[in-house]
């Protein structure tokens, strides 16, 4: 592992303990549907950064961790997906839980989210579009590797016994994204726990990138 990569890794690691310090004795606020379910798509993603981190750590498991980090960019815009739109709909969440009522498609709901505007009219500004065939297009590219094709099956078919390599670039750029979707995931968890203190000092201690 290079110094680059576990340098950022070290970063990811401190920024969770500093997340989870606010939580440290403090009960959840579960009084409303929604609330429960960013409750529960926070849980999943943090179990999923806690693999990512000892994945790229422990061995170089970069494959896997990219596989993972396609399932983290979904769980990310669902929670503000039913924070944002659904919620405004009025949505039953129960219908979302049980699978009576199907989330629109990844891009659909990267659209919608971009549309959402506050009564000062800021919007989220290209957080989510960047994840798009227009600009990243992150969340084709990890699908390439959660079905088993395109640039991963040809390194595997070309190279018998080589693993894929990557560059410490490539490997750094996709930590940073998944840092930056903790850190903001994290902020929406503060934000409809109504934790505003939290959310301004956890705003203060980690860095966005």
């Amino acid at each position: 592992m290079s110094k680059e990569v576990e340098y950022l890794v070290r970063k990811m690691e401190d920024e969770y303990r500093v997340f989870h310090d606010f939580l440290k004795n403090r009960e959840m606020d579960l009084s409303d549907d929604y609330k429960k379910i960013n409750w529960a798509y926070f849980r999943v993603f943090a179990t999923h950064y806690e693999a990512i981190n000892h994945l790229f750590h422990s061995g170089g498991y970069y494959t896997s961790g990219i596989v993972l980090v396609r399932t983290m960019l979904e769980i990310y815009v669902k929670s503000y997906y039913l924070e944002f739109i659904a919620k405004e709909q009025g949505d039953d969440v129960s219908e979302y839980v049980n699978e009576e009522k199907q989330f629109p498609s990844f891009f659909q709901m990267t659209k919608e989210l971009e549309e959402v505007k506050n009564p000062k009219g800021d919007s989220f500004n290209g957080v989510f579009s960047q994840f798009t065939k227009r600009h990243l297009a992150s969340y084709e590219k990890f699908s390439l590797f959660s079905h088993g094709k395109g640039v991963l099956l040809k390194a595997y078919y070309d190279y018998e016994r080589e693993k894929m390599s990557y560059t410490t670039e490539q490997i750094t750029d996709v930590l940073h994204m998944v840092k930056g979707m903790f850190s903001t995931i994290g902020m929406l968890l503060l934000f409809t726990q109504g934790m505003q203190k939290e959310l301004l000092e956890f705003i203060k201690k980690v860095e966005l990138t």
